[in-house]
């Protein structure tokens, strides 16, 4: 088996945001912030409380994508709301107020406002009514169907218990995403793999075998039934919106990536079998050496036994083995510490 596990590790380096977008995000952030505080401060029918940042920044599994782009999801939270006051029209004194924060025009979307960094990145503003004496959990304004129950806290409270000190469930979850990222086509949502990430995931020392086995059961969830519910309130289905034609779009594509992964991960060959991961994950996965990767492995596990055993010789050449030809190592003391 041609192990990647370092490739995936750097392609994992390679969706990280860099330290420079992070500064620039973090700055559009506190504009956005002051830019609706200031707008809702002389407006009686509304009382703002604050901002909260939510999704997969929050839980840190954002990536940037191909053309270097990423979002993030800011919470805009009121905590009272005129009654006569409909979404729509909250909605749209939000987007009054991130209007000219950038040069682009923000997108109206039907659950959140969209303010756009172009060529860089994008900020989603879904809108909340929040009073913890009166509700369980958040309104979530929608433009079209009034007031919906859903709380963003939970559900990365809940991943965060899933993942605390489970690196390797993040990384299953950015490596969907940019498998997601790569194919273009209309695939499940990021919230989707996530749920799938949790669900599924059984840890391994090597991110490629863990990613596979992951995919394998997608597919077996998929075979039987295509819901798949939001582990918190409101409980829906992450899935009801994908058509039969995405469906099936995306099943041929899932099948296609495992029976690569499992070509892969039965090659001897490491350059071959990085061929066939970049043909799903892209070209920032990085080419393997041409070699067998695994034999050399196991070829240096086996000297350094023998080093340990005090049964290695030192070659001519200076190449360390079993050859009595050789001159014999003195028998081997440091053992760090």
């Amino acid at each position: 088996m041609a192990n990647c596990n370092k490739l995936f590790l750097d392609f994992n380096d390679k969706l990280k945001l860099t330290s420079s977008k992070i500064r620039r995000m973090i700055t559009a952030r506190e504009n956005i912030k002051t830019k609706i505080a200031e707008y809702f401060k002389d407006k009686s029918k509304y009382s703002f409380s604050g901002t909260w940042i939510q999704g997969s920044y929050k839980m840190d599994t954002i990536i940037r994508t191909n053309e270097d782009t990423c979002d993030m999801d800011l919470g805009v939270y009121f905590k009272s709301v005129d009654s006569e006051v409909t979404t729509a029209t909250v909605m749209d004194h939000v987007f009054k107020a991130v209007e000219n924060v950038t040069s682009t025009t923000p997108s109206k979307k039907s659950k959140c406002i969209r303010v756009i960094y172009k060529d860089d990145f994008h900020i989603d503003i879904p809108v909340y009514h929040y009073n913890s004496e009166e509700h369980n959990h958040p309104k979530l304004a929608t433009r079209y169907n009034g007031w919906e129950e859903s709380d963003p806290k939970d559900f990365y409270v809940w991943f965060n218990e899933k993942s605390e000190d489970l690196p390797q469930m993040k990384r299953i979850v950015k490596y969907l995403k940019a498998w997601s990222d790569n194919k273009k086509g209309k695939f499940p949502s990021g919230l989707a793999f996530t749920i799938w990430a949790v669900k599924h995931l059984e840890l391994n020392d090597r991110d490629d075998v863990a990613l596979y086995e992951v995919l394998k059961k997608i597919k077996n969830d998929i075979d039987y039934s295509w819901f798949l519910p939001m582990p918190v309130t409101p409980f829906d289905d992450v899935c009801k919106k994908l058509s039969d034609q995405q469906k099936s779009n995306f099943k041929d594509a899932l099948k296609a990536f495992i029976d690569d992964a499992k070509d892969a991960l039965e090659s001897k060959n490491q350059l071959e079998a990085s061929k066939l991961w970049q043909a799903h994950l892209g070209d920032r996965f990085s080419d393997g050496a041409d070699e067998d990767t695994d034999a050399k492995e196991a070829a240096l596990r086996r000297i350094s036994e023998k080093v340990l055993a005090s049964n290695a010789y030192s070659q001519r050449s200076g190449v360390l083995n079993d050859d009595t030809l050789g001159v014999k190592n003195k028998p081997h003391t440091n053992y760090g510490g």
